[in-house]
């Protein structure tokens, strides 16, 4: 089997490209908060719980 009958799977440009687009999107290290039922913290049920505790009503009788 010859192997120089085959057909490139993508360009030099596109080759090029992914190189462009690999420079310029390094992988990051993303560090986040978890709420103990496990969504991103603070889950809605926390960020309700939080507005309740800083309402403040006042008495306009």
């Amino acid at each position: 089997m010859d192997n120089d009958d085959t057909t490139p799977l993508a360009s030099d440009e596109d080759v090029a490209d992914a190189d462009d687009i690999l420079f310029a999107h390094p992988p990051r290290v993303v560090t986040r908060w978890l709420c103990g039922c496990g969504e991103d913290y603070p889950c809605p049920d926390v960020r309700f719980a939080q507005l309740v505790k800083s309402a403040r009503v006042s008495n306009t009788g």
